[in-house]
């Protein structure tokens, strides 16, 4: 939670053309704070030594829908609602609320709504793998899930592989400056059918924040016994969060992150195949929310 303090004098007094004036009073104070959910109670505004809160005035705004509590003491005394996307509400107490002596103001939040958006590729790409680029139909592998795929067959007398590199685009939200990313997982809808049990096929699924970035590796799955891998349905899901969230800036790591699935097959002979649908990639976001306190301490 980022937290900003401001102290103003309103006792200021024109007359005419008299120069201007003030009167000995109590400095006015404005605590400004932005936090996305707090679960627990965290001080927003804590006095002065010997000193009292007099708030008179509260504001908030949230991106999301949220539930704003404020209590002291572990006394709630106030709860704000905001429902509307980017709006804020105010409360006013004509005769101002007096806090005792050395009493903090605390927040928390409830009720939190979070946003969430999936993105299939923009583009795909094929380049070797092991010296071997034998997808076909590379470009059935963009958009979301759709059973047109894009696949890899075993050969005879001959191994076969491929790369496919997948770009997104159009992934960060107008409005990111607002939000706060929760979680970005990547899910990918492939399939491996082994019908000829001589040497191993194998799926690999790579992912890398910038095209500059060396793949990193997030799974394999092989076969070398006849069988079936089948992701087509409920895919293998790879959760990236940690990783994005350790970036000094996460926004830029969703805007050039891509994605890569490999297909190897090794046995020398017809009948394996490897197919992918879609790589798509899920991100949950919570609000970052603002709250503004007016007062001051007596």
């Amino acid at each position: 939670m980022v937290m900003h303090n401001a102290r103003i004098n309103d006792n200021i007094f024109t007359y005419g053309d008299q120069p201007i004036f003030t009167r000995e009073g109590d400095a006015a104070v404005i605590k400004h704070s932005s936090f996305d959910i707090l679960s627990t109670e965290t001080s927003v505004w804590t006095p002065s030594a010997a000193k009292s809160i007099y708030l008179t005035a509260v504001q908030t705004s949230a991106p999301l829908g949220v539930t704003v509590m404020l209590s002291s003491n572990s006394n709630s005394f106030l709860s704000l609602r905001v429902t509307t996307s980017s709006s804020a509400i105010s409360q006013q107490f004509p005769s101002g609320y007096l806090l005792s002596p050395g009493n903090s103001i605390d927040l928390r939040t409830s009720d939190e709504e979070s946003a969430s958006e999936t993105s299939g590729a923009s583009n795909a790409a094929q380049v070797a793998f092991n010296g071997n680029s034998n997808f076909t139909n590379v470009s059935n592998a963009t958009g979301l899930p759709d059973s047109l795929y894009a696949t890899l067959n075993s050969a005879l007398l001959a191994t076969t592989g491929g790369r496919i590199v997948l770009d997104y685009s159009n992934m960060v939200p107008a409005a990111s400056s607002q939000l706060q990313i929760q979680s970005v997982v990547i899910n990918f809808y492939c399939s491996l059918s082994l019908t000829l049990a001589v040497g191993t096929s194998s799926m690999i699924y790579y992912w890398r924040a910038d095209p500059g970035d060396a793949w990193i590796q997030l799974a394999q799955e092989s076969l070398s016994l006849v069988g079936t891998i089948n992701h087509l349905i409920v895919p293998l899901s790879q959760d990236i969060t940690a990783a994005v969230l350790a970036a000094a800036d996460p926004w830029t790591v969703i805007e050039n992150m891509q994605t890569s699935f490999v297909g190897s097959n090794t046995g020398l002979g017809l009948g394996n195949t490897i197919q992918l649908d879609a790589v798509t990639i899920d991100i949950s976001m919570v609000g970052i929310n603002e709250i503004t306190l007016f007062g001051s301490e007596m």
